[in-house]
């Protein structure tokens, strides 16, 4: 987290507008159409909050969930104007939440910053703290292998077929794969078992 906390008004200037991110508004939708009204939503690695205030906007409760303490400042100041983002600064191995007490999770480019062998566990936490019948979207950039790049920071890959599994065995229901598309990223979305 250190070069996010470093370098927080560098990252969020490249990734703060979907201009960048052709057709992701579009996964959003897909993901919010599977919202109950009430629900609460947990963004896992809000970074600047992008994600958090579209899905604000839209009436429901967001919390904010990043490890970089000045990322999450950053995304709580521009989401100060909907007064429906919420912040928690936790690592995504250790989310701080009640089991059956979130009604969606939204990772968008999160995962990916875990190592391989960690992933499932989390995914299991977020099926923990699902509520019944509640989404979960997952995007990951499709490939091979992982890399740690010059700056530290860490990228897991994967395929279709990875991160069907990984939902799967996590008990997840209705589970879809969509893309690649956005430059190689995946769009995951599925439903928590509506019967615990």
């Amino acid at each position: 987290m250190a070069w996010y906390d470093a370098h927080a008004a560098r990252y969020i200037a490249r990734t703060d507008s979907f201009r960048y991110f052709r057709g992701l508004e579009q996964d959003l939708a897909r993901f919010v159409e599977l919202l109950q009204s009430d629900a609460v939503v947990v963004d896992l690695g809000s970074g600047g909050g992008r994600d958090a205030r579209w899905i604000a906007r839209l009436g429901y409760t967001v919390v904010a969930v990043d490890a970089s303490l000045a990322l999450l400042r950053q995304c709580l100041v521009g989401a100060a104007p909907t007064r429906r983002v919420l912040g928690v600064n936790a690592d995504l191995s250790a989310l701080p939440f009640a089991a059956n007490s979130i009604g969606g999770v939204w990772a968008c480019g999160s995962l990916l910053h875990l190592p391989r062998a960690s992933i499932p566990a989390v995914i299991d936490r977020c099926r923990e703290i699902l509520r019944p019948g509640a989404p979960i979207g997952l995007s990951m950039k499709e490939g091979r292998g992982a890399e740690r790049r010059d700056d530290g920071r860490l990228f897991t890959y994967t395929s279709k077929q990875e991160v069907h599994d990984w939902l799967a065995s996590a008990g997840f229901e209705s589970v879809t794969v969509r893309g690649p598309a956005r430059n190689e990223w995946l769009l995951a979305l599925a439903i928590s078992p509506r019967s615990v």
